[in-house]
């Protein structure tokens, strides 16, 4: 469908860009954590049919291991991604533009010969957010339906945390990383202290 949409779409690899926003920083330290190999920010050009000029879009977040590629749309409100409408109806519009944008991140990963060999994987689409100010319900079932799935910044930290608790012994180079392990410690440090004073 999407490919119908579009003139010409960029064809030469691109290199990442700094990291702008925080939380696309901790989907990528997540998916590392998990052991894939990740990359972030990439922009590149597509031009649509009926459109006079290209338009830039950027990849958010990519993870690669053995098996597969997992692309990742990162936003800090999910109701920005997809909502339902004042009635309780779904924005079909939304979930339209929403998978729209997973498509031309694939077509341009094939139009690479670079990146082609990632397509040759199999393909997961996520959805990663902060919080949404509406229940999800609705939201998850549609995306569940164009197969693309939820991850929550809970349940991320959660596993990174747990992470650094089963690797207590390993030697940390990430700076993020290490911020994570030094507030958990305290936490846990200022839990301890605070049980203690309780039992004396």
């Amino acid at each position: 469908m999407i490919k119908n949409k579009i003139k010409e779409i960029q064809k030469i690899p691109v290199a990442d860009s700094p990291h702008n926003d925080a939380f696309e920083a901790i989907v990528e330290l997540y998916y590392q954590v998990l052991g894939y190999i990740t990359s972030s920010g990439k922009w590149f050009w597509v031009w649509e049919t009926g459109k006079k000029q290209r338009g830039y879009q950027d990849i958010d977040v990519l993870a690669v291991d053995g098996n597969e590629l997992i692309i990742v749309s990162v936003t800090t409100c999910l109701d920005d991604k997809l909502r339902c409408d004042k009635l309780g109806k779904l924005k079909k519009e939304m979930l339209t533009k929403l998978c729209s944008y997973f498509s031309r991140v694939e077509l341009f990963l094939e139009h690479v010969d670079k990146y082609k060999w990632l397509t040759k994987k199999k393909i997961k689409r996520v959805v990663a957010y902060i919080y949404s100010a509406n229940d999800i319900s609705q939201v998850y079932e549609a995306l569940k339906t164009e197969k693309i799935m939820l991850l929550s910044a809970e349940d991320m930290i959660f596993s990174i945390k747990k992470y650094l608790v089963d690797n207590d012994n390993i030697k940390i180079q990430n700076q993020m990383l290490r911020t994570i392990k030094v507030l958990n410690q305290k936490v846990k440090k200022q839990s301890n202290e605070s049980l203690q004073r309780t039992r004396d």
